[in-house]
């Protein structure tokens, strides 16, 4: 399992409402996903597996 302490560690989240789609999280203050998803909308990260095509 990835260790979220670790400033390098991988990020990934959810956009909006779609929780089902997890994205790749780029940035530090204000993370967004990789792909560009979601312009706007509110971003929840998560520990899980990204599963967003355009992310990986």
């Amino acid at each position: 399992m990835t260790d979220p302490e670790r400033p390098d560690a991988p990020r990934s989240g959810t956009v909006g409402e779609d929780v089902l789609r997890v994205h790749a999280l780029i940035g530090n203050d204000d993370p967004r996903p990789k792909c560009g998803a979601g312009e706007g909308e509110t971003v929840d990260e998560w520990l899980r597996a990204v599963n967003c095509p355009e992310c990986r």
